[in-house]
């Protein structure tokens, strides 16, 4: 049945295969005016979040082959740019959002500069170190409030500019329609040129050096990319829980959580992260709930499960095997 549904989306040309998708996430959208439950619109707002920051690492780690272990720095550096900005300077987070990807995007070109000489491993190893470090700085660092973390003030709930909304409504159809907005960026980027430099120097960087070109700079255009995009999810993520601290944004596993996205769905592909978001995020969300009380971990469990079976049977990801590159 999957082959023959394969066949089918393969024989269609591309502009029907792109309007069927558009259709798809048309119906998403459309899921509140069907269910408001509570926890239904929670796994769908993280999922929109977790498609936004699946693209920011396939942007570097799936075009430009660069597997970055640190992306969960540049997410909280935009989420706590954001909340800085409103709580402490009275700045709207409809602009401080924007503010915490372009901060998030200089630390991103910081952390590339420093560690693009590296290849392979090293570049992976040097990345991780960069996110320990700022899990150290984030849990110590006064400005910040350490560990405790800062709050949002509930008095500015349901304010106009404030972007705190009363209920998951508004937060559903602004964090969906920016997902969808960085699909469609990511989708002009695969077919422009930049796309293109970034996949030879994921073939072979020795080649595409050869070739003439500047393969240090094109890859701080992509961790560019990739870091504003974290940083502004980030901010949306800091927004929808109201409350940011380096527990929930600068701990190793977050980097694990954005990786695993694209992976599932197929790294190097527009709509991997999205497959992927809308798979895992799920799957997280319902053992998490699930598997609460005395079977409490038990969620990663299932997750990891799922996770290897994909490796096992689907290593190039559920897109790429089933569907391949939608050019």
């Amino acid at each position: 049945m999957i082959g023959t549904i394969r066949d089918r989306l393969n024989d269609l040309p591309t502009r029907q295969r792109w309007a069927l998708a558009g259709v798809v996430l048309l119906g998403l959208l459309a899921v509140p005016q069907v269910s408001t439950n509570f926890f239904v619109m929670n796994v769908f707002i993280y999922a929109f979040i977790f498609i936004g920051l699946g693209q920011s690492w396939n942007v570097i780690g799936g075009y430009a082959g660069q597997f970055s272990l640190g992306h969960a720095v540049m997410f909280a550096v935009g989420g706590y740019t954001t909340a800085i900005l409103f709580i402490r300077h009275g700045v709207t987070p409809y602009v401080g959002i924007f503010a915490g990807g372009f901060v998030a995007a200089a630390v991103g070109l910081f952390l590339g500069a420093a560690t693009f000489r590296l290849r392979y491993h090293y570049f992976a190893m040097a990345t991780l170190a960069a996110a320990l470090i700022g899990k150290t700085v984030g849990f110590r660092w006064e400005y910040i409030n350490g560990a405790s973390g800062i709050e949002y003030p509930f008095a500015q709930l349901g304010t106009p500019w404030s972007m705190m909304f009363r209920d998951k409504l508004p937060y559903f159809y602004l964090i969906g329609v920016m997902a969808l907005a960085t699909t469609l960026v990511i989708y002009r980027m695969d077919r422009s040129k930049l796309g293109m430099y970034l996949r030879s120097i994921d073939m072979d960087q020795g080649l595409a050096r050869n070739s003439g070109l500047n393969v240090f700079n094109y890859k701080m255009y992509a961790m560019g990319v990739s870091s504003y995009i974290a940083g502004v999810f980030g901010g949306l993520y800091a927004q929808y829980v109201l409350y940011i601290d380096p527990m929930s944004t600068l701990r190793v596993l977050r980097n694990i959580d954005i990786i695993i996205v694209p992976i599932i769905g197929g790294v190097g592909t527009v709509l991997g992260p999205v497959v992927g978001a809308f798979i895992f995020i799920p799957i997280r969300e319902y053992t998490r709930t699930g598997l609460s009380g005395g079977y409490t971990g038990l969620g990663w469990v299932v997750v990891g499960v799922v996770i290897v079976l994909i490796s096992i049977y689907r290593p190039g990801g559920v897109l790429n095997q089933y569907f391949g590159r939608w050019d």
